[in-house]
């Protein structure tokens, strides 16, 4: 009768490193997709972010053209400014390419009128609010982001022939435009239209 030496319980180290290597991959798969995942999900919610931006900037479009008066503002301590102004490029610290006084805000009880502008400076559409219809010189607006990685910002006034222009007023008898037309385009190319008629 023979005898063999018997093997003693356990791993050799071959199969240590083998079980290593199997358990290295399968964390590093496991990485892989929780990373994916995690940057999907932090690109969802970047978007959704955008979109409401977007959308909250709709309402205060329309808001603010809705509540716009035929009264003239000296903001900046500058000479009377109509009542609606618009421009195709913004030049200066504080212009702007829409530039209108509206009635204060409606849920505020008996507020005085506002002088409100919107621009687009360096990617980002701007929302101003000067603190008087008539201000002095150094007043300076309040200035808030609606929006962020704006292309573009164009903005058309439609007069009561029914005709379209980059700006306004077209001359001095003509305050308040009859429709405004607003094309923005974004950074990633989409481009979005809206139309306000009075």
């Amino acid at each position: 009768m023979s005898t063999r030496p018997s093997r003693s319980a356990g791993f050799t180290l071959l199969e240590v490193l083998v079980a290593v290597t199997i358990f290295a991959l399968l964390g590093m798969a496991a990485y892989s997709g929780l990373d994916a995942v995690l940057k999907a999900r932090a690109r969802l919610d970047d978007e959704n972010r955008q979109w409401r931006a977007l959308a909250l900037l709709w309402v205060r479009l329309e808001r603010d053209l809705s509540a716009a008066i035929e009264r003239p503002a000296r903001v900046r301590g500058s000479a009377p400014q109509a009542a609606f102004l618009g421009e195709p490029v913004a030049v200066g610290e504080y212009a702007a390419q829409l530039e209108l006084t509206r009635l204060g805000a409606a849920d505020t009880g008996d507020t005085p009128p506002e002088r409100v502008a919107y621009r687009l400076r360096e990617g980002k559409l701007e929302w101003l609010r000067w603190p008087a219809l008539d201000s002095a010189p150094r007043a300076l607006p309040d200035v808030a982001v609606l929006l962020e990685r704006v292309a573009e910002l164009e903005i058309s006034y439609r007069d009561s022939a029914g005709l379209w222009t980059p700006r306004w007023p077209p001359n001095a008898n003509i305050s308040l435009p009859t429709a405004v037309k607003v094309r923005l385009k974004l950074e990633t190319g989409e481009q979005l239209t809206r139309w306000y008629a009075y």
